[in-house]
This record gives structure tokens, C-alpha cells and sequence, in this order.
């Protein structure tokens, strides 16, 4: 048989080269020339030019002979719900024409309002993929049948990536963080590495995963945890404050963010605080339940990159935004 052809949007699909003989990776990108496109390259993706916003025939073309179909929107690039809206159903309309699909992976997120129990929230920035989902749904019922979605929750990786929001600050020898939540608080975690792991996982048993969706968490953590657990690795005494949902919202407006996006934001992470761990929903089927599936906890994230972790925080690049 021959292997089968992998379009992945917006992500590495590295996992799926370990196994050549059973797969063929096609990575979409809009710069094909940047480092990252380049490296991917090297390591035997086929990587192609491709931009969400040029609608569903430019992207059917890049689709042409995909059997499974990994995509992703990504909110923050344009940080415009009627942007992203339309770059998901382009998507969905696409795969939808592609008469060689076997699986449709689509990275999503719940709908605040029913997370909410009928609580007003503003949250845009879930309510455009809950849209992209309800459009796949209700208006491409055979794409529908052959979909998956996955929630992705917080990324430890974000303490790489984005040190100055994610890492606490170290004041008079103390890593201190502020964060609008009681330390207690839990909220779902991943290792954004993990993913292709997860895709993998799903594609190699696609009919249990049809129509599902997966609440893609390793770990359930408070940050206050999270920080004791990273001062213990690190060897430095921690301090939690908690911060008011107003001053945590103004802190994201004076880091450059609109007052509609930073109440967003806000909201979302006191959604946690009001309702619980929403992830952890018997509705999903739990990633971290998925036989031979191993993830990263954050014990293994921070021992990992725990010398990366410390210089960040050392040459101050961790100092909170927040």
C-alpha cells in the first residue's frame, strides 16, 4: 500500500516522519524561504505555499491528493474573529472538495457560551472556532462524518516562547507570579510537542475518533503549582499573588493588546475559576485516556529545558507582562 499523504496547516507533522514508509508529509506555509520552513524541509516535509486568506480554491489546490488533513487557525496573527472565521470555513470548504480525504483533524475549542451554563462572556477568540465547527457540522455533513476535533488548552511551552507573559518575575531573590486566579485553580496543560504524537494516535484508529472531539491535556494545574513546582527544580523560594481581574486586564491593554481582546482573554481564564476544569468534560474524549498515548507532564517540561528556563528568568527576560 502506498503511504499515505499528510497535509498538515500550521503545525510540524514530525511525527509522522518516523514512519516513511506509511506516510507522506506535506507542510503548509506563507514564507517558504523562513528558517523554520527551511529546516522542516531538510528533514524531508514537502513544504508549500499557502495563505488562509486567499479562500478555499487556492487551498484546494495545495490539498490536491490528501488522505488526512491536520489544520489550524490561529486567532492571534490577525486578532479578528470575522478574520478567522473566514480562514476556517476556507478550510473546511476545501477539504470538503477533496475526494481522496480520508480524515479531517481540525484543531478547535468549546463554545464558551455552553461552557459558561448560560453565563455572558465575550470571548471571540473561542467563539470563532466554535463557529468554524458548528459550519463544518451543519453545512458539510460529509466532511463532518470523517472529522476530529482537538482542543488545545495552555502550552508549557509558552514559558519558551513567551517568557515576559508565562515565567514568573525574580524579585529579591523570589520568583514571584501574579495571575488573576486563586493559586488553586486548575487549568489544563500540554506539551505542544506532544501533537504529533496525539494526530498520530488518531489517524491510526480513525473511526473511534470520527465526529469526537478530544480535550487535548496532560495535566490538570493550578499555576500556584506550577510555581512551587518550578521554585523546587529551580532551588528558588516562590511567592503566588494573586492579582484582581482588573489589574490583570489592564496589564495585558499596557502590553499592546485592545480592551476587547484583553477582557477576552480575562474571561476565559476565570471561566476555570468559576466552573471548574471545563476539559475535563465526560462530553470529550480525554487525550490523556488514549491507550499507548504518553504525554509530557510539566515535572518533565521544566527538567527538560530547566537550564533554558533559568537563564530566562536570570537575565530578566521572564519579568511578568501580566
Amino acid at each position: 500500500m502506498p503511504p499515505k499523504t499528510v497535509v498538515v496547516v500550521g503545525a510540524t507533522g514530525l511525527q509522522f516522519l518516523k514512519y516513511p514508509n506509511e506516510y507522506r508529509v506535506r507542510g503548509l506555509t506563507r514564507n517558504i524561504s523562513k528558517p523554520a520552513a527551511l529546516a522542516l524541509s531538510a528533514k524531508g516535509v514537502d513544504i508549500q505555499a499557502a495563505d488562509l486568506d486567499d479562500g478555499h480554491e487556492a487551498l484546494e489546490q495545495v490539498f490536491a491528493g490528501a488522505n488526512i488533513i491536520f489544520a489550524l487557525t490561529d486567532f492571534w496573527a490577525s486578532r479578528s474573529k470575522v478574520v478567522e472565521v473566514a480562514q476556517g470555513k476556507a478550510l473546511a470548504d476545501a477539504a470538503a472538495r477533496i475526494p481522496t480525504l480520508e480524515h479531517f483533524v481540525w484543531s478547535a475549542l468549546p463554545d464558551p457560551m455552553e461552557l459558561s451554563r448560560g453565563r455572558l462572556y465575550h470571548v471571540h477568540h473561542w467563539k470563532s472556532k466554535a463557529d468554524v465547527t458548528e459550519y463544518i457540522r451543519t453545512q458539510k455533513p460529509e466532511l463532518w462524518k470523517k472529522t476530529t476535533m482537538i482542543l488545545f488548552p495552555n502550552y508549557f511551552e509558552n514559558c519558551l516562547t513567551d517568557p515576559k507573559r508565562y515565567l514568573p518575575r525574580q524579585v529579591s531573590g523570589i520568583l514571584v507570579r501574579e495571575f488573576p486566579l486563586s493559586a488553586d485553580t486548575i487549568l489544563p496543560n500540554v506539551a505542544i510537542a506532544d501533537t504529533g504524537k496525539l494526530v498520530r494516535a488518531v489517524v491510526e484508529d480513525k473511526a473511534t475518533y470520527f465526529e469526537k472531539t478530544i480535550a487535548f491535556w496532560a495535566e490538570g494545574l493550578s499555576e500556584g503549582e506550577k510555581l512551587a513546582r518550578l521554585g523546587s527544580e529551580l532551588g528558588i523560594p516562590v511567592e503566588y499573588r494573586k492579582s484582581t481581574p482588573e489589574q490583570f486586564q489592564k496589564g495585558l491593554e499596557e502590553a499592546g493588546l485592545t480592551a476587547e481582546i484583553s477582557l477576552d482573554f480575562t474571561e476565559q481564564l476565570l471561566m476555570f475559576e468559576y466552573f471548574g476544569n471545563v476539559y475535563a468534560s465526560h462530553d470529550f474524549v480525554q487525550a490523556r485516556e488514549i491507550p499507548q498515548l504518553s504525554l509530557r507532564t510539566w515535572d518533565d517540561f521544566v527538567r527538560e529545558h530547566k537550564d533554558e528556563l533559568m537563564a530566562k528568568i536570570g537575565s530578566g527576560d521572564g519579568r511578568s507582562q501580566w
